[in-house]
C-alpha cells in the first residue's frame, strides 16, 4: 500500500475537516428557500393551546409576461379556522415576488400594496452573526444547526430574527432548512404603553401581551433549483 508523505497527509486532513463547512455554505441563501415553478409548502398556524387556527399554502407560480423575468411569483392561500373566518372570510390570497441578488434573497409586494418596498429575507453570507437593515427593521442570523421539520430532524438550518419598527413593535423569528425552505415562523407582537413622564417615549408593557402566532411546516414539495 502506498503511503502519503506526512506533509501531504496534513493537507488531506485539513481538506476533509473543511469539507462539511464548504457544503454548508455553497449556493448561499438559494439553498434555504428553493425557488422553482411547482414548488409548494403547506403550513398550519397554531394558537398557544396548540389548536389549529389556519392552514396556509405557498406555491411558486410561472411568471406572466408582465412580470420581471428574474422574479419568482409566490402565491399564498390561507384558510381561516378561527374567529377571523367569520370576521373577514374563510379564504385569503396574497402575492409576493422574490428575486435572488448579490446581497441575498429579496422580496417585494405587488403594485398598490407597498409595491416599491423591498425586504431582504435572507442575506449572504448565511452564517450566525450576519446582520442587515431594511425598510421594515433590523434582522440577524442568530443560529446555524439542526432543526425539526415535518418529517423529523433536519441537519442544516438557519434562524433569522427580525425586529420590526422603531421602537420594536414586532419580533419575527423564522427558521429555514437547507433544500426545504421555511419550516417555522414565530411572530411576537410587543404591546407598547406611553411614558408617564410626558416625554413622548413608549415602553413595552409588562402586563399585556400584544399577540403571538406560530406557523409550522406540515408538508412540502421542492423540485429543481
Amino acid at each position: 500500500m502506498l503511503e502519503a508523505a506526512p506533509g501531504v497527509r496534513s493537507v488531506l486532513l485539513v481538506l476533509v475537516l473543511l469539507a462539511p463547512a464548504a457544503r454548508a455554505d455553497d449556493d448561499g441563501t438559494r439553498a434555504y428557500f428553493p425557488l422553482h415553478v411547482g414548488n409548494w409548502w403547506a403550513y398550519e398556524e397554531e394558537g398557544d393551546d396548540g389548536k389549529t387556527l389556519a392552514r396556509e399554502m405557498w406555491s411558486v407560480l410561472a411568471a406572466t409576461p408582465e412580470e420581471a423575468s428574474d422574479e419568482f411569483h409566490l402565491r399564498s392561500s390561507t384558510k381561516r379556522l378561527d374567529g377571523l373566518a367569520r370576521a373577514g372570510g374563510h379564504r385569503w390570497n396574497g402575492d409576493e415576488y422574490l428575486r435572488r441578488t448579490d446581497a441575498g434573497l429579496v422580496k417585494r409586494y405587488p403594485a398598490g400594496r407597498d409595491g416599491t418596498t423591498l425586504v431582504l429575507l435572507l442575506k449572504d453570507p448565511l452564517r450566525a452573526g450576519t446582520r442587515w437593515h431594511d425598510s421594515q427593521g433590523n434582522c440577524a442570523i442568530t443560529a446555524r444547526g439542526p432543526c425539526v421539520g415535518p418529517h423529523g430532524d433536519l441537519p442544516d438550518c438557519a434562524v433569522v430574527v427580525c425586529r420590526l419598527g422603531d421602537p420594536t413593535a414586532t419580533v419575527v423569528t423564522s427558521t429555514y432548512a437547507r433544500d426545504v425552505g421555511m419550516v417555522r415562523q414565530e411572530i411576537e407582537v410587543v404591546q407598547f404603553v406611553p411614558s408617564l413622564h410626558g416625554s413622548g417615549a413608549v415602553f413595552p408593557s409588562a402586563t399585556t401581551q400584544g399577540g403571538h402566532s406560530l406557523l409550522r411546516l406540515t408538508a412540502f414539495h421542492v423540485g429543481g433549483r
